[in-house]
């Protein structure tokens, strides 16, 4: 947004750059499960909870891309920034820990 990009193209950006890290994490995770030895049937589950997982994140992202065509994210903005305080003043007083 510094940038002067519009809010569904920073949006945009911050999905894109984002994809090398997951990929290359999750291309990890398969290589250290590729070494463990797992059984042909726990694959089979695994690839399905991967489909259906992409297939969400996918439904997910295309959802705020559509919302962030059509409003702005100060709620979002100030949603977090009250949580953000909440937690802080939680966890210095005790009441979270």
């Amino acid at each position: 947004m510094f940038l002067n990009f519009k809010r569904e193209e920073a949006a945009r950006f911050s999905f894109l750059l984002g994809l090398p890290a997951i990929a290359l994490a999750g291309l990890k995770e398969l290589w250290v499960l590729f070494h463990a030895d797992l059984p042909a049937a726990v694959w089979g589950h695994l690839i399905f909870g991967l489909v259906i997982a992409s297939i969400s994140a996918f439904f997910a992202i295309w959802g705020l891309m559509r919302f962030l065509e059509k409003f702005s994210t100060w709620p979002f903005v100030v949603y977090r920034a009250v949580l953000g305080i909440f937690l802080i003043v939680a966890v210095s007083t005790g009441a979270l820990s």
